[in-house]
């Protein structure tokens, strides 16, 4: 058995579509010892999306857990997930903190978030909340405009080490909060 928020938290953690869904729901019910399965059994064996793992790392950096921001950007990068796909996930992750940043400096709240990022639940939009609580919009609108320009330079220029600017670029959004 799931409740309704366990459930947002496995969609959220490992996407909707059903051909990677099924094997995560499998593993997590042979995993889940008791008659309800929890966020801690999802979180124990599902291999999360990318989008997902790059909003913990997110998360982590608005939390001050830089050790740990960094922990996740290594595994995705020893799992060879390509820097520009890690960025691009990381790119539409600060964009999204920075308009519930802006819902919250104009009062809305996270039913407009979800709307406005076409979210099917709005789970998604609470965690995003939460994370805009802790950081300033000038650091929002910052870190956007640092993201496009890295993004900018590693589509255009020739010899850059993608892996150590990713990782430069995570190190400047932790220092600059």
């Amino acid at each position: 058995d799931i409740d309704p928020s366990t459930a947002d938290h496995l969609l959220f953690t490992c996407g909707t579509l059903m051909n990677e869904l099924l094997p995560e729901i499998e593993k997590i019910a042979a995993y889940a010892k008791a008659e309800r399965v929890t966020i801690e059994d999802i979180n124990a064996v599902a291999d999360p999306v990318l989008d997902a793992r790059v909003f913990d790392m997110t998360n982590c950096v608005t939390a001050g857990k830089y050790d740990e921001a960094a922990r996740v950007l290594a595994d995705l990068l020893r799992m060879q997930t390509e820097p520009i796909a890690i960025l691009a996930a990381l790119g539409k992750e600060l964009r999204k903190l920075y308009t519930a940043r802006m819902a919250l400096d104009t009062g809305k709240d996270r039913f407009w978030v979800k709307q406005l990022w076409n979210m099917g639940s709005d789970y998604p939009a609470k965690l995003l909340m939460q994370a805009a609580k802790k950081v300033d919009h000038d650091w929002c609108a910052d870190a956007v405009k640092r993201c496009q320009m890295l993004d900018r330079r590693m589509k255009s220029e020739r010899g850059i080490d993608s892996e150590a600017e990713l990782t430069l670029f995570l190190m400047e959004l932790a220092g600059a909060r």
